[in-house]
């Protein structure tokens, strides 16, 4: 990495602010409005600037938060892979921190939608509903052909090649135009260092993950956002057949997983990297339908 690059890494974002939480400084961002608050978990290997667009798109009409969980971003490290259950106590002390009362709606996206079940199951009377974009579930396995299935430290076998490297930082660089100029290049420059590393080491624990959640419904109304594309930087590890395969079981998964009233909605143009980046205002949408099916509070 050049100089300048390395200097934008050390750089702490122009927007947002830390907060310590359990002795750690977590970077976050809030916005003011009406509640029920939406709080947003990025997938494996994000952070919270990733996901900015969706949540310009959600606070305009809400309240609303974004977040490094520790080992992210600019957050304070740690040791990873974490248990889901370590993240959602972390995100119930964030949010007292932050005097944010009442509940709120998750909005979590891969391995931060387990994330997102987790505190659900933990902490129910936190949580108004779920928005869920390719979400991992308990019974991820079980839905999967065989040969699909994932073990143990699957994720840290994967080998990661500077060419994979290279086309992840083409790849960023195509998705985040719309990102404030103040805060673009400190994104890339972020990711661009790390490496494609912590997704892998936050992935890790894969398979007690899903054990921690189990293989019931989601523990909220829920509306899943699946994508339908198949997903370019996850065909340079698996063959387009083998993804569709996978997306098709997801899909039966979610359904077989969804409470009475709760949605699936595919996205056809959308792939699983992209989801959370590049459809904020069919994330948007999906946040304020949610309220038609949440329980009454």
């Amino acid at each position: 990495m050049d100089q300048q690059a390395q200097t934008l890494t050390d750089t702490t974002p122009p927007i947002g602010r830390f907060v310590d939480v359990d002795g750690r400084r977590l970077w976050v961002d809030t916005r003011e409005g009406p509640g029920p608050c939406a709080v947003f978990l990025p997938g494996s290997g994000e952070m919270g600037l990733d996901l900015w667009q969706s949540y310009e798109s959600v606070t305009r009409s809400r309240a609303g938060v974004i977040y490094d969980r520790a080992g992210t971003g600019w957050s304070s490290p740690v040791a990873l892979p974490r248990t889901a259950a370590a993240v959602a106590e972390e995100l119930d002390s964030l949010l007292r921190a932050l005097g944010v009362t009442g509940a709120v709606i998750l909005v979590g996206h891969s391995l931060g939608g387990a994330y997102a079940q987790r505190f659900a199951q933990l902490f129910p009377d936190r949580v108004a509903g779920m928005v869920l974009l390719d979400p991992v579930h308990g019974a991820w396995n079980e839905a999967m052909p065989e040969r699909l299935r994932i073990g143990a430290n699957a994720s840290t076998a994967v080998v990661v090649t500077d060419e994979h490297r290279a086309s992840g930082r083409r790849w960023r660089e195509s998705v985040t135009t719309d990102l404030p100029p103040e805060v673009r290049e400190l994104v890339r420059a972020r990711h661009a260092a790390d490496g494609l590393r912590t997704g892998p080491r936050e992935g890790a624990n894969f398979i007690e993950i899903l054990d921690e959640l189990g293989s019931g419904p989601f523990a909220a109304p829920t509306i899943v956002l699946r994508a339908g594309a198949v997903d370019p930087l996850q065909a340079q590890f698996s063959s387009d057949d083998d993804l569709r395969e996978q997306g098709a079981a997801l899909h039966r998964m979610y359904d077989a997983a969804l409470p009475a009233g709760s949605l699936c909605r595919e996205l056809p143009t959308a792939t699983h990297s992209d989801i959370a980046l590049l459809f904020a205002e069919d994330v948007a949408a999906a946040v304020n339908d949610l309220e038609a099916v949440m329980r009454p509070r």
